[in-house]
C-alpha cells in the first residue's frame, strides 16, 4: 500500500527522536490515588494555546466548557489506549470539561502513519467524525499503523481512497512533525502528557487523579488548591 512505502522514504528521522530530559522537581504537589508522585512543571499559556490550535487536535465536550484538559498522546502508547476508555467516560460524565486531544507521534513510524491517517479524517470527515475515529483506533490491540488506521476509516464508511490520498500529501506529513515538534519542545514528547491551566502533568496518573485535579482549577485556578 502506498502509505507505507511513501511515508517510509519520508520519514523524518529527527521527529521519531526521543523526548528531552523532564523537569527534574515537580512545581505542584500532585499525586495519584495510590500516592505516587504526579510529575509536573509549569507551561507558558502561550506555548499551550499554540499546541491546543495545532492543525491537527481534535475535542470532546462542549466549546463554552469552563475547564481545557489537552492531552498529548501516541497511537502505540499502551498507557494512551488505557487512558482512552477513561477520557471517553469522563467527557461524558462533565459536561462542562472540554478534553483536545494531540497526536504526537513519538514511537516509530507506525505511529506516525497512524496520525497521519487520524488527521486525514478530520480533513475529510470533520472533527467530530475524527473523534469517533479515534475512539475505534485506540481500542484495537496490538501495533498500529497507516493500514490499520485505514481499515478502520474504511469499516467506519468513510471514503478510504480520498483519506489515503490527503494522508499521503507532504502537507500532512509536515502537519504531523510539526505536533511532535512543538511536544518535544515543551518536554511533552513522553506520552500520555497532559496540559491543564498552564501545567503540564506527565504519564497517566489515572481517572480519579485528572478529576481531582479539574475540580481545583475549577475552585482555585491551579491543579491543586492550597
Amino acid at each position: 500500500m502506498t502509505i507505507t512505502r511513501r511515508t517510509l522514504i519520508g520519514a523524518s528521522t529527527a521527529m521519531l527522536a526521543g523526548a528531552p530530559a523532564l523537569a527534574q522537581e515537580s512545581w505542584y504537589p500532585l499525586t495519584s490515588a495510590d500516592g505516587r508522585e504526579i510529575v509536573n512543571f509549569r507551561v507558558p499559556v502561550e506555548l499551550e494555546t499554540e499546541l491546543s490550535e495545532l492543525d491537527n487536535v481534535f475535542s470532546s465536550g462542549s466549546e463554552r466548557a469552563d475547564v481545557t484538559l489537552i492531552e498529548i498522546f501516541d497511537s502505540n502508547c499502551p498507557w494512551c489506549r488505557r487512558a482512552a476508555a477513561d477520557m471517553r467516560a469522563l467527557a461524558l460524565a462533565d459536561i462542562d470539561l472540554r478534553i483536545t486531544y494531540v497526536n504526537a507521534p513519538a514511537l516509530g513510524l507506525g505511529s506516525f502513519q497512524a496520525a497521519k491517517v487520524e488527521y486525514a479524517v478530520k480533513k475529510v470527515a470533520g472533527a467530530q467524525k475524527c473523534l469517533s475515529f479515534h475512539h475505534a483506533f485506540m481500542s484495537l490491540r496490538g501495533p498500529l499503523d497507516g493500514v490499520r488506521a485505514l481499515g478502520i476509516a474504511k469499516d467506519m464508511g468513510l471514503n478510504a481512497a480520498e483519506i489515503e490520498e490527503i494522508a499521503d500529501d507532504p502537507a500532512t506529513g509536515a502537519v504531523i512533525r510539526d505536533a511532535a515538534r512543538l511536544a518535544r519542545a515543551l518536554n511533552l514528547a513522553a506520552t500520555p502528557s497532559w496540559l491543564i491551566a498552564g501545567t503540564a502533568i506527565i504519564g497517566y496518573p489515572g481517572r480519579p487523579a485528572l478529576e481531582a485535579i479539574v475540580r481545583d482549577v475549577r475552585q482555585c485556578d491551579k491543579p491543586v488548591c492550597g
